[in-house]
């Protein structure tokens, strides 16, 4: 087995160095993805009933009968919501199917950037540490998220997911990459 400073030599710059480094926990992945499958189970199950019953409902409205049907005029309503319902339903399927997976499966902080391995050692995102902003902490897991300086960025924020102890992570990256001090208030002009 190769050692985790393996992995990410490739990837380091002449004179920067790891900081921080963590792999993404198998057992964090295998309890999202049963929350996950029980969300779609909890989804599926209601769904597929209220669908059943709207097509049923719709059968009805469309039969044939001696006497006029009030129901017909409401037939493509009962189909446009039966067949929405169905749609909802047949998505928790593919979501039972196929679990999403973790965009990244090792995470590190260097002194010049964060970066996000995938799982097969190429680079999935990278910031610079000239763009690392506030770091927060949420979730049920919780997740961290690195925010970049320039709110008006175009660019994604820098997430990491799954990793054991968030918040010793959170507290290396904030301590490695300090978010510049607030302007002074007293160099701050105010209009006449």
């Amino acid at each position: 087995m190769s050692s985790p400073q393996d992995i990410w030599a490739p990837h380091l710059a002449a004179g920067e160095r790891i900081v921080w480094s963590a792999s993404v926990s198998a057992k964090l992945v295998a309890a999202d993805r049963l929350r996950q499958r029980g969300i779609a189970i909890a989804i599926f199950i209601p769904s597929a009933i209220v669908a059943a019953l709207l097509a049923v409902v719709f059968m009805g409205a469309i039969a044939p009968t001696p006497m006029i049907n009030p129901n017909a005029m409401l037939a493509p309503v009962y189909f446009a919501f039966a067949a929405a319902i169905a749609v909802l339903a047949i998505s928790q399927l593919f979501k039972l199917a196929r679990p999403r997976q973790p965009d990244a499966a090792h995470y590190a902080a260097t002194t010049a950037r964060l970066i996000a391995l995938n799982a097969d050692g190429a680079i999935a995102s990278e910031i610079p540490a000239a763009e690392i902003g506030d770091v927060m902490a949420g979730g049920s897991r919780p997740d961290l998220v690195v925010l970049r300086r320039d709110e008006d960025s175009q660019a994604a924020a820098f997430p990491i997911r799954f990793i054991e102890r968030p918040l010793e992570a959170k507290a290396i990256i904030e301590e490695t990459f300090p978010s510049p001090p607030p302007p002074d208030a007293a160099l701050v002009s105010t209009p006449p």
